[in-house]
């Protein structure tokens, strides 16, 4: 793993103002000495073993003792009938310390494997595991309906098999796929900016299915800056714009960006598909991203590419532009989106992702004309201590099923209704009609929220107010999404309970519906929304939603915000014409199938994660500790006064730690008392190795000193670090001592 070190205040005060969040992907827990140990993780399996350092290396090898198609269950017979040896770039040793290595073996259908550990030669026997059986990867939703079958206009010849990606439609590796193996270190000449282009050959376009391993983390960057040369960023070639993101591009199909074993990190950077057909990104960890951390990009209305397929991803949170580029808005405090769909992306399915703090989360339409009508689907995903947008649609006809949605509060920026910041789950927005059921909300400020108070029945509540002549205004009550038109979520709680139509007269207006809407059809959709599973509130969270109205809030008393009249130009319709399929849905009806539900996401969303560690980690070492003088932000329109980001007088600790069983890292300090004092537990993970004794959150608001020097000009403060996992606490650093 490359991680960049640094001492100044500022570049790690950039990178990280508050305690990390810890990030589910465990990329940073391996197994401890002498530990032998295997298992699977959907399609995967992997060995790791211990032998003496400095061994010539190993050769791995799998065979199958029984393996099916997931469709159907049918036997994939004559495959992997006999043991053949796995790509060399998968078998690494992942702990120098004690010469632990691993072997990780993709693309194993649902089924039973064994893998074989030989000699460099291939003479020798070293371990054979057995006993390994994998599961399929759940394969629901938009993603999997064939491009050619596909309901709206665009290029449809690329996925006839729906989203496989660089794979088989069973799951195993194409034959004809060209691989390519990225590490930090090799990224300039593995992964060059035309990767996407060369080689590939297909009907003039780039056909030819591809698949792009990642090995440790890859990107690093000194400082958050507009460009990648004053940011320090080293990312590769074909992400070296502005921008920082990647791009398949137009043209491109057939391809599976994925990360080998838990500890695959793109860091600082981001992907978009760029117009690309039949992309599929799993199991990778993106933190620390400039601008998308993923962007499914359409390629415009002359392309409207589709079948994309983001799974088995765990998302941190963006740079903080706002504090550090002129003139950036507080919504960037945590970087931009991390999955956004846009410019008329079509058919996808965003499943079992862990979105770890992560601000905004999952727009759907850049701008009310980048994006169209398409289908989209959103399953088992678990929105972590998020803010908003999970999602947010505009347009679309989506379908959002058994997500966890983990306490979402907003934050101090956001706008405040009934007395709590506007962080939400389910945002509905121009045209967008959302089937949502069996999903859990815990903690949630607004589990659903309308733009413009739209919903099933399209009702725009009026208030009369006093305007300045003292006659009555309308108020149409707070414009939660700016500009944008109403939108419609389906649920079997307003079927039930809300404020559903019986009728099509009694439809606010007749734009708020797709022509042809009949009260039969009404009807019929208010059965479907009965037939779906019930969403699960806890307590907190069913206080802030009643069905009955429109927004699940009421407006904010003394509110005069007044929306522009509801009919805009497209109308806002309802669209009745996408049913959620029943397949794939968890039930919810009962508190048991509810836990069983959260175990399962709780268990597997995200990416791979690591085995547990059997010993405690070494001890780190501090490179320094220096007294900081203050550093304010930047400037610019959203902060007209400079804001403070290092306090004077704060320390910062940096250590050296490149120990992969490390998990957490405990900072103590005695502050001249001889009493140590713990003032903070960091998470290991692929940000820097530093500290500032400070406690601000992402808008530079100060929570609290942690440690700090007195007016004693000859006093000492001593430091002392040491890393912990879930087998315990390792030694402590040697102690660091800095005069005042």
């Amino acid at each position: 793993m490359t991680t960049t070190k640094r001492t100044n205040a500022l570049a790690a005060f950039l990178l990280a103002i508050t305690v990390v969040v810890s990030l589910a992907s465990g990329a940073n827990a391996l197994p401890a000495d002498g530990a032998k140990q295997s298992g699977t993780w959907f399609e995967s399996a992997f060995a790791t073993w211990t032998e003496n350092p400095g061994d010539d290396g190993y050769r791995a090898y799998v065979r199958t003792t029984g393996a099916y198609d997931w469709r159907d269950g049918t036997p994939l017979a004559g495959w992997l009938a006999d043991w053949e040896e796995v790509d060399s770039p998968l078998v690494r040793e992942v702990d120098d310390h004690r010469g632990t290595w691993r072997a990780d073996v993709p693309g194993l259908p649902r089924g039973r494997y064994e893998i074989q550990i030989r000699s460099a030669d291939g003479s020798t026997v070293v371990h054979t595991f057995k006993d390994l059986e994998t599961r399929a990867f759940p394969r629901e939703g938009a993603a999997f309906v064939p491009s050619n079958v596909n309901s709206f206009e665009g290029t449809h010849e690329f996925a006839l098999d729906g989203a496989v990606g660089g794979y088989l439609p069973d799951g195993r590796v194409d034959p004809a796929a060209k691989i390519v193996y990225v590490t930090h270190e090799d990224m300039s000449s593995t992964m060059p900016a035309d990767l996407f282009a060369t080689g590939r050959e297909g009907s003039a376009n780039q056909r030819t299915p591809l698949i792009v391993r990642f090995l440790g983390t890859v990107g690093a960057f000194d400082r958050v800056a507009a460009t990648p040369d004053v940011a320090g960023a080293q990312v590769p070639p074909g992400a070296f714009n502005n921008n920082r993101k990647l791009t398949i591009g137009a043209g491109n199909g057939n391809v599976t960006l994925e990360g080998v074993g838990p500890d695959a990190v793109i860091y600082g950077w981001g992907i978009s598909t760029g117009g690309a057909h039949n992309v599929e990104l799993k199991n990778l960890t993106f933190d620390q991203f400039f601008d998308d951390a993923v962007e499914v990009h359409g390629g415009g209305t002359g392309v409207r590419a589709s079948n994309v397929w983001v799974h088995n991803n765990t998302f941190g949170y963006g740079q903080n532009k706002f504090l550090n580029i002129p003139n950036t808005d507080p919504d960037q405090a945590k970087g931009d989106g991390a999955t956004d769909i846009v410019n008329n992306a079509r058919n996808y399915t965003v499943a079992y992702n862990h979105y770890a703090g992560s601000s905004k989360v999952m727009l759907v339409g850049g701008g009310t004309g980048s994006i169209s009508a398409h289908y989209g689907t959103l399953h088992h995903n678990w929105f972590q201590g998020t803010d908003e947008r999970t999602p947010r649609v505009r347009n679309g006809r989506v379908h959002a099923f058994n997500n966890l949605y983990d306490n979402i509060q907003g934050h101090p920026y956001h706008d405040v209704l009934l007395d709590r910041h506007t962080g939400y789950g389910i945002g509905a927005a121009h045209n967008a009609t959302i089937w949502a059921e069996g999903n859990i909300f815990d903690n949630v400020n607004f589990p659903f929220l309308r733009s413009r108070q739209g919903h099933a029945r399209g009702h725009q509540a009026i208030d009369y107010v006093a305007g300045p002549d003292e006659s009555p205004t309308a108020n149409a009550g707070f414009n939660h999404f700016f500009g944008d038109a109403p939108g419609f979520i389906v649920t079997r709680e307003v079927a039930t309970h809300g404020d559903f139509p019986a009728n099509i007269d009694q439809m606010r207006s007749p734009s708020d519906y797709m022509p042809g809407l009949t009260t039969r059809d009404l009807q019929s959709l208010r059965q479907a929304a009965l037939g779906l599973e019930p969403n699960v509130l806890d307590e907190a969270s069913e206080r802030n939603f009643d069905p009955k109205l429109d927004i699940g809030v009421t407006v904010a008393e003394g509110s005069t915000t007044t929306n522009p009249n509801m009919t805009t130009n497209p109308p806002a319709q309802l669209d009745w014409s996408f049913r959620p399929s029943s397949g794939g849905v968890w039930r919810t009806t009962n508190a048991a199938l509810v836990a069983e539900l959260r175990a399962e996401i709780e268990s597997y969303a995200g990416a791979m994660h690591a085995p547990a560690p059997h010993a405690v980690p070494m001890a780190p070492s501090i490179a320094s500790v220096v007294v900081n003088g203050q550093v304010l932000s930047v400037g610019g329109s959203f902060i007209p006064e400079p804001k403070v980001v290092v306090y004077e007088g704060t320390f910062t600790v940096d250590w050296v730690a490149d120990d992969p069983l490390a998990e957490s890292y405990e900072i103590q300090w005695d502050g001249g008392n001889g009493q140590w004092q713990t003032i903070a537990t960091v998470s290991a993970s692929a940000r820097p190795q530093t500290f500032v004794t400070q406690d601000l959150d992402q808008f530079a608001n100060l929570r609290s000193i942690l440690a700090q020097v007195t007016g004693d000009e000859d006093a000492s403060y001593a430091f002392r670090v040491r890393a912990l996992n879930s087998a315990g606490a390792g030694d402590w650093s040697q102690t660091s001592t800095v005069n005042g």
